[in-house]
């Protein structure tokens, strides 16, 4: 009687490459959510960044010269001459993981703005990011690891 020669894999073998497969998994998963946080916090940094150009670009163009309060007038232009400064995500409110607010300063007696700020903070703490962001009319940014609240200032630098 001829015996034909068993072709394939065993289950033991199938099953030491599906556990090869998990173990790399399992060192390679933390690594790519800890890059994602990071390039998130890093898009949250430019998102302020871009606001301060925005706001120095709606006070140039606006009459009388005064900043706004409202994310939606930088991506409108609604007060400045109808030019959008933002694009519609960072208008939103809600870009790359982060909520952005912004808040003005006091107005003065003609109902011009001198004085805002913006915060950035993570949407869940610690899955989109871990730091909270600062600017202001100055255009430094100031970042913590303590979670913000929206509208709220948050001490600390970026390192």
């Amino acid at each position: 009687m001829f015996v034909r020669g068993e072709k394939g894999f065993t289950l033991i073998e199938l099953l030491i490459v599906v556990a090869i497969i998990g173990i790399i998994a399992a060192i390679a998963i933390p690594s790519l959510l800890r890059s994602r946080m990071s390039a998130n916090e890093a898009a949250a940094i430019g998102s302020l960044k871009t606001l301060a150009a925005a706001q120095t670009d709606y006070n140039n163009n606006s009459s009388p010269h005064t900043y706004t309060d409202l994310l939606t007038c930088l991506g409108s232009g609604n007060g400045a001459g109808q030019v959008s400064f933002i694009d519609p995500a960072l208008a939103s409110g809600l870009k790359s993981g982060y909520e952005i607010a912004m808040v003005n300063g006091n107005p003065d007696r003609n109902g011009s703005y001198w004085a805002w700020s913006a915060t950035a903070w993570p949407v869940v703490y610690g899955s989109t990011g871990t730091r909270t962001f600062y600017i202001d009319e100055s255009g430094v940014i100031r970042g913590s690891d303590i979670l913000g609240a929206p509208g709220t200032y948050v001490l600390g630098s970026i390192d």
